[in-house]
């Protein structure tokens, strides 16, 4: 049974986000041209907007791929925790809190070792390590956060919610942090942009400076040999000029006998 294109694209989308990092974005804007050509403007646009994950979003999706069973015990204890903070919050024993905070602890500890072994492999540096766990354990502690995680397609590194976020007492960010903070991710993108298209050209230049070495050389290759034709042309009109004047010579001797 043929897909809708709504469900092909979700298909496409959770490809993009198991991809190698290097990939994702060729992969989206192919998509995207794919999706353009074929009509379908409105979910080429949605591919477009698609946002590639910072190496620790990276990560955690690639660990939701392959960790499913520990990442899942991440996310019932990070929804265990933030029923058990709103609990306590409430008058409730902290005993439930304290049992969910030990899960969560143990969860991120198994996902910490396999996430070390994907940074070491893939050359990351040590320092994302920190990175990857805060997201990891903030992503579980939201309901949309779980849901991204649980499909693999974070797209941003996450920051876990104060105590009153979790309790239910405020959101997890304002709207002011949000916008700064999308603001800092729109200018880190900007120049994660800005660099791609400078490697791009300098490349760029560099064949084109290659191609013209490469001519230049040809062309200096084909004058050395024109020069050692014509030295060498030289060198045998001397060597015939030399005999003509030697039988010069002979023959003005021999007249000269015969006088």
């Amino acid at each position: 049974m043929a897909r809708s294109p709504e469900a092909q694209l979700e298909h496409e989308t959770d490809r993009l986000y198991g991809l190698p990092l290097n990939e994702f974005v060729p992969a989206r804007d192919e998509l995207a041209k794919r999706l353009r050509d074929q009509g379908q403007r409105e979910l080429a646009d949605e591919v477009k907007g698609l946002r590639k994950p910072p190496v620790a979003a990276w990560v955690a999706n690639r660990l939701a791929r392959e960790r499913e069973l520990d990442v899942q015990r991440l996310l019932n204890a990070g929804e265990a925790l933030t029923k058990a903070q709103a609990g306590a919050a409430s008058g409730d024993s902290p005993e439930a809190f304290a049992e969910a905070r030990r899960d969560e602890q143990r969860a991120l500890e198994r996902l910490a070792a396999e996430a070390r072994e994907t940074i070491a492999g893939e050359g990351i540096g040590a320092a994302a390590l920190e990175r990857v766990l805060q997201t990891l354990r903030a992503a579980s502690l939201t309901s949309d956060g779980r849901e991204l995680l649980k499909r693999g397609r974070l797209s941003e590194e996450l920051e876990p919610p104060g105590f009153e976020a979790i309790s239910g007492l405020a959101g997890t960010t304002t709207k002011p942090q949000r916008r700064a903070k999308a603001k800092r991710q729109d200018e880190r993108q900007a120049a994660l942009d800005d660099a791609r298209q400078r490697v791009k050209d300098a490349r760029s230049e560099e064949r084109d400076l290659m191609k013209k070495a490469r001519v230049a050389e040809r062309e200096a290759e084909r004058a050395r040999k024109t020069a050692d034709e014509r030295r060498e042309a030289a060198a045998r009109a001397l060597a015939e000029a030399e005999e003509a004047g030697k039988e010069r010579r002979q023959a003005e001797a021999q007249l000269e006998k015969l006088r």
